[in-house]
């Protein structure tokens, strides 16, 4: 077993040693060990890391050129995605895949649109509404748990999908007020899994900053797609349009409602493409995390049994409300321990402005700064026996020990995650739901191989039998 699962091992060269040497051969042999690389990260971008990764705080060389550092030093990814993350915006290795599908949203912008946007949208997501959003999470999941205990004996389900119709349902009701049906989550799970197979795989083009009207074959599929998408979007967006009120009750009448100096509401393009960002954000990362726990659980029956004690001492057999989320410690530590392993966004990339500096390094303009929170997460020098599964990491007097910037799977800075506290908050209760009435057991035999494209989703699915407790 690799890092990656059953991903194959990576090479054993080292293009910055390598570039040590000197002359033209050694350059060359740099930029080919790189380009090739590059293809294995068309296919599978977290099979990419060589092992000299998981040991180095820091990795440059050039590709033609564009100056490239891969970031594993806490310190300097602070520097990079906060105190100086001003100088370092998305770089086309993190828009580009997404344009076409997001738009100007809020997860792609940039500047002072970002700016008022986030400001605008912040209230959303903010602590004070947590508890509300809770009792969806908690009727949603106990119509879904309803449901599987109604399966046929020894019924397998692909978890991802699973807990993905769940957490769209969730995300909708809470975010637009809108219900949308199994009807309207089969066709924006269908329409998001046709994108991600076209649009998913990482493009050299976008390395070398080529912009997205050079012809790219593969990414043409999409659009049936985003159709597909938007008709389900554009149904919720007239309903919301119907139901607005003066005083906003979700993020859909905030936009709605919104007027600029002159009094002009927001553009509908933008309005779409906000809607269109928080909904995927929203519940595909928590679906992502909830399936990799479920496999890691059934996989450390240890650690199981943990949550399984926990759960009976607090919940008591009730259904868990978000007053007892304090107290299910071990269950949030799952998650974060789950979050580590397995992120769902695998890998930030940002571009620098003007010239900067870095561990000593001169960062000219224009660099490429990759910072993989699948890498960073797994590395040796910053965590003990990386690959395990160790709950125990994410306890109250552990977790102080950890660096802020040595964990980061919602990002950092000021560009973290809107709805990373929505998103702990469903992902616990529903773990918390779920384990309290089913263990699941993965299929027997089934290989589990993570997939690090647009999310880190496993290739052929994590099918699991919910077997009743």
């Amino acid at each position: 077993m690799t890092r990656s699962g059953n991903v194959a091992p990576a090479d054993s060269a080292n293009p910055a040693e390598d570039g040590k040497r000197g002359g033209y051969l050694s350059r060359l042999k740099s930029a080919w060990f790189i380009l090739k690389r590059l293809r294995r990260v068309r296919d599978n971008a977290i099979a990419a890391w060589p092992n000299f990764c998981y040991k180095r705080e820091l990795i440059a060389f050039r590709v033609l050129r564009t100056s490239l550092f891969i970031i594993n030093h806490p310190p300097s990814i602070q520097r990079v995605m906060a105190t100086n993350g001003k100088n370092y915006v998305k770089s086309p290795m993190n828009t580009q895949a997404l344009k076409p599908l997001l738009g100007d949203g809020l997860f792609l912008s940039e500047g002072e649109l970002w700016t008022r946007q986030r400001r605008l949208m912040a209230p959303s997501t903010h602590s004070n509404r947590l508890a509300a959003y809770a009792q969806t999470v908690i009727e949603e999941g106990r119509t879904a748990i309803e449901a599987w205990h109604r399966l046929p004996p020894n019924t397998d389900l692909d978890t991802t999908e699973t807990f993905t119709l769940l957490t769209a349902e969730i995300i909708s009701r809470i975010m637009f007020g809108f219900r949308l049906g199994d009807e309207r989550v089969r066709q924006l799970f269908e329409a998001f899994k046709d994108y991600q197979a076209s649009h998913g795989r990482a493009h050299v083009l976008e390395i070398f900053g080529v912009p997205t009207s050079f012809p790219r074959w593969s990414m043409r599929r999409g659009k049936k797609a985003i159709r597909r998408f938007d008709e389900v979007l554009l149904e919720i967006l007239e309903y919301g349009k119907r139901s607005c009120g003066e005083v906003p009750e979700n993020l859909l009448d905030i936009l709605l409602n919104y007027r600029d100096d002159q009094g002009r509401p927001m553009a509908p393009n933008l309005v779409r493409d906000e809607m269109a960002s928080i909904f995927l954000a929203g519940h595909e990362t928590t679906a992502i995390t909830l399936s990799w726990a479920f496999y890691l659980l059934e996989r450390n029956p240890e650690c199981e049994k943990r949550l399984h004690e926990e759960l009976e001492e607090v919940i008591k057999g009730a259904t868990p409300t978000f007053e007892d989320l304090p107290k299910l410690v071990y269950a949030r530590a799952v998650i974060d321990e789950t979050l580590r392993l397995y992120p769902p966004v695998h890998v930030f990339s940002r571009q620098a402005i003007a010239e900067d500096e870095i561990m000593g390094k001169k960062v000219p303009a224009q660099s490429m700064m990759v910072i993989s929170s699948w890498l960073l997460h797994r590395h040796e020098l910053l965590w003990d026996k990386p690959n395990a599964f160790r709950p125990d990491r994410f306890m109250p007097d552990a977790v102080k020990k950890i660096h802020p910037f040595a964990y980061i799977p919602f990002g950092a800075g000021a560009r973290v995650c809107l709805g990373k506290h929505l998103g702990i908050m469903e992902a616990v209760l529903l773990l918390a739901m779920t384990a309290q009435k089913f263990k699941l057991r993965l299929r027997t035999g089934h290989p589990v191989e993570p997939l690090g494209r647009m999310t880190l989703r496993a290739l052929n699915g994590i099918p699991m039998r919910f077997e009743p407790r």
